[in-house]
């Protein structure tokens, strides 16, 4: 159907179809086309610049021709004319009126003669607050060549800013570079009272940030440092959706806390955010430094009685025969087992105690029976002979080596009580 021809003459409809027959021309076709749609964030109670409707009709035919155009219930829809001249001949305009707050009436009356017209109709509307998705422009043909149609016009959208880490790197000479790129889904979202900051892990801190507006218009931040706190600070939102890119240093800032492994910076400062922590470098730290020897205590004489010592789960002493010895490390339960320290354990019961560093490797050396504890294995060597174990030695700052009690009674030949009320160990030799 050819909407509008029932208003012409008929032998100008008829000689219209012989004009176009005869020059090849296509029937009339119209499309409409909203300019520059955008993403909001509900509700916006004063109207917005939603974008430009643009319609072309080729040909337009000569008639009157009407359509009604729609926003969604409870827009509130402004026109900046009442008239718009078409692109190619001012004379042929589109008339507008507002019928409703969220529609208004387009009419053309053509009297100029056929050919193709653009029309650009500018709209501003409200967006109310609760809706979501598409936001769509309805057109209903009441008559002639505006067809009926649905034109998106934008999206409300909730406002989400997404956080992302790019070119991670692994930690060497105690720093690292990264870059972290901030992202609006609409405009905005960045707000000036509310920074956002990522935080380190005990262990690090951030230095030397600089930032950078990858796309955006109008917006402006500023970083700041301060330990393991990086903090964008927003002095002027974006009009448009903007992307900000931040190059930064992790440095590592206390060894002792630092943990191997991923670096994760934890982000806080936005209610809409994803994700809520972001890969920032990797880490590995430093192997131990090896035990050290200590200076042997003073010797005791030899007693002809046998030695006690007895140690205390949790306790940094212990005693041989009623003397109390310090202790840097305490004794612990694991599993079901309990832990002692090989040196003071060989101290309590009158051992000499060597270190192997680059073996990594203890020896107790008691009346003619020599036993090594080596570091990651399971066997133990008495006077050279290998005795298994289900366990490895454990090692634990400042670099002590721990094995369950019995392994060490048994390899010196020592007679062990387990007092489970006072939690304490008694190994006799």
């Amino acid at each position: 159907m050819l909407y509008g021809w029932s208003r012409l003459p008929a032998v100008a409809v008829v000689g219209l179809l012989i004009m176009l027959l005869a020059s090849g021309t296509a029937f009339a076709a119209t499309t409409y086309e909203f300019i520059s749609t955008q993403n909001w964030i509900p509700p916006k109670s004063a109207a917005v610049e939603l974008g430009k409707l643009k319609i072309e009709i080729d040909p337009l035919l000569e008639g009157e021709h009407e359509a009604l155009f729609e926003l969604p219930r409870r827009y509130v829809i402004e026109l900046p004319a009442t008239v718009f001249p078409s692109l190619e001949d001012s004379d042929v305009r589109l008339s507008c009126e507002l019928t409703r707050a969220n529609e208004f009436r387009g009419s053309i009356s053509n009297t100029v003669g056929t050919g193709k017209y653009t029309f650009i109709v500018p709209i501003r509307s409200t967006i109310p607050s609760g809706v979501r998705g598409d936001i769509e422009l309805t057109v209903t043909s009441l008559r002639g060549q505006l067809l009926d149609s649905i034109v998106v016009v934008g999206a409300a959208l909730p406002g989400e800013v997404t956080i992302e880490s790019s070119r991670v790197g692994t930690v060497k000479d105690g720093k690292s570079t990264v870059e972290i790129t901030f992202t609006e889904n609409t405009a905005g979202l960045l707000l000036r009272n509310s920074p956002v900051k990522l935080t380190l892990p005990e262990g690090f801190g951030w230095a030397n940030a600089k930032g950078t507006l990858v796309s955006g218009e109008d917006y402006r931040a500023r970083l700041a440092t301060d330990g393991r706190t990086l903090e964008l600070r927003t002095e002027r939102e974006s009009t448009r959706r903007a992307t900000f890119r931040v190059e930064a240093e992790v440095r590592v800032t206390d060894a002792g806390k630092a943990e191997s492994g991923e670096v994760r910076a934890g982000i806080s400062g936005l209610d809409r955010v994803s994700p809520n922590t972001i890969l920032v470098a990797r880490y590995t730290a430093p192997a131990p430094e090896p035990p050290q020897p200590e200076p042997k205590p003073e010797p005791t004489p030899e007693l002809a009685v046998p030695r006690t010592a007895v140690f205390t789960i949790g306790g940094a002493s212990y005693t041989t025969n009623g003397a109390t010895g310090a202790m840097d490390v305490v004794p612990y339960l694991k599993d079901g087992r309990t832990y002692l320290p090989l040196r003071y354990v060989g101290y309590g019961l009158g051992a000499e105690v060597a270190w192997d560093g680059q073996a990594q490797r203890a020896t107790l050396t008691k009346d003619g029976k020599t036993v090594q504890v080596t570091v990651g294995s399971k066997s133990l060597l008495v006077n050279g002979r290998a005795v298994p174990m289900d366990v490895v030695p454990e090692v634990v700052p400042p670099g002590r080596i721990m094995l369950p009690y019995r392994f060490i009674a048994e390899a010196l030949d020592a007679r062990v009580d387990w007092d489970p009320a006072t939690r304490t160990v008694t190994i006799t030799r």
